[in-house]
C-alpha cells in the first residue's frame, strides 16, 4: 500500500472514530506499528490529526466523550503515575474524598486504600465498584447515568453533591485552555464537576498532558480554582498554559 493511500485510510478512520489506538490502525492498514507511528508523526505535522499516547485523535471537531474502554487504555501508565502522586501528596487519614467519574481519577482508588479511614464519594459507577473492592467506605451519587462515561449527572446528582462537604475533590478534564478554562464535552457533566469543586476544601484536576491546549464545549472551572496535576510537560505545552497556573508535574 502506498503511503498516500495508507494515510488517507488513517485520516478517514480517525475522523470517523475521533479517537483510536495504534493497534487499530495497524489492523486497518495491515502495517507495522513503526510505520504507523511514522505516519502519525507526519500527519500531525501536517495538521491532519493529533497524536496522543498510544493512538491518535481527530482535530476536525470539538472533542466528544468516547467509549469508556478506549479511554481507560489511553495513556494508562501516565494516569497511574498522576493518581499515585495525588493520593500520596493530597490525601490524609480520615479525609472525605470526592472522586469524579473519569479514567485518571479512577486510578487513584487503589492508592487511597492505603490511607486509614478515608471515605470515597463518587458519581462514577466504575469508581464506586473499585472502591468497594478495595474495602473503602463508599458513597455513590445518584442520578441519570451516561451511557458513554458511566457518570451520574442531572439535578439529583447536583442536589446530593451540594448537600455534602469534601476534604478534597479529584476531578477529570478533557481540555485545559490557554486562558485557564477547564472543559469537558457535556454540559451536564460540567455542572457536576463545578459542584464537586465548590463543595471541596481543596480541589485538584488530574489530567495527562495530552489535554493541554484542548478545547471542549462546556467550561466547568478555571485553573485559578484548582491545582492541576499532570505528567512532565514540554516547553511548548507550558507556553499553552496560564502563567500563574497552580501546577504539579509528576515525574514517571
Amino acid at each position: 500500500m502506498l503511503t498516500q493511500e495508507r494515510q488517507s485510510l488513517i485520516e478517514d478512520y480517525v475522523n470517523q472514530h475521533e479517537l483510536c489506538r495504534v493497534s487499530e490502525l495497524c489492523d486497518l492498514t495491515d502495517t507495522s506499528e513503526s510505520t504507523i507511528r511514522r505516519d502519525l508523526i507526519q500527519m500531525e505535522k501536517n495538521g491532519i490529526l493529533k497524536r496522543v499516547h498510544g493512538g491518535a485523535q481527530s482535530v476536525k471537531h470539538f472533542s466528544r466523550d468516547v467509549s469508556q474502554n478506549v479511554r481507560f487504555n489511553l495513556n494508562h501508565e501516565v494516569k497511574i503515575a498522576i493518581a499515585k502522586y495525588a493520593a500520596e501528596h493530597f490525601v490524609k487519614q480520615g479525609d472525605n474524598v470526592f472522586i469524579d467519574a473519569g479514567t485518571t481519577t479512577y486510578e487513584i482508588v487503589p492508592f487511597l486504600a492505603e490511607i486509614p479511614n478515608v471515605k470515597i464519594i463518587t458519581n462514577g459507577v466504575e469508581t464506586a465498584l473499585c472502591s468497594l473492592n478495595h474495602g473503602i467506605k463508599t458513597f455513590l451519587v445518584g442520578g441519570e447515568v451516561k451511557d458513554d462515561t458511566h457518570a451520574a449527572v442531572g439535578q439529583t446528582a447536583l442536589n446530593q453533591i451540594k448537600a455534602m462537604n469534601f476534604s478534597a475533590s479529584f476531578v477529570g478534564a478533557n481540555g485545559i485552555e490557554k486562558n485557564g478554562n477547564l472543559t469537558t464535552p457535556d454540559p451536564e457533566e460540567a455542572a457536576v464537576k463545578a459542584a464537586e469543586i465548590k463543595q471541596a476544601r481543596r480541589a485538584y484536576v488530574l489530567a495527562d498532558s495530552s489535554k493541554i491546549g484542548e478545547r471542549n464545549f462546556a467550561v466547568f472551572a478555571n485553573t485559578n480554582d484548582v491545582v492541576v496535576v499532570t505528567d512532565k510537560i514540554k516547553l511548548s505545552q507550558k507556553k499553552a498554559l496560564p502563567a500563574d497556573i497552580n501546577l504539579e508535574e509528576v515525574m514517571e
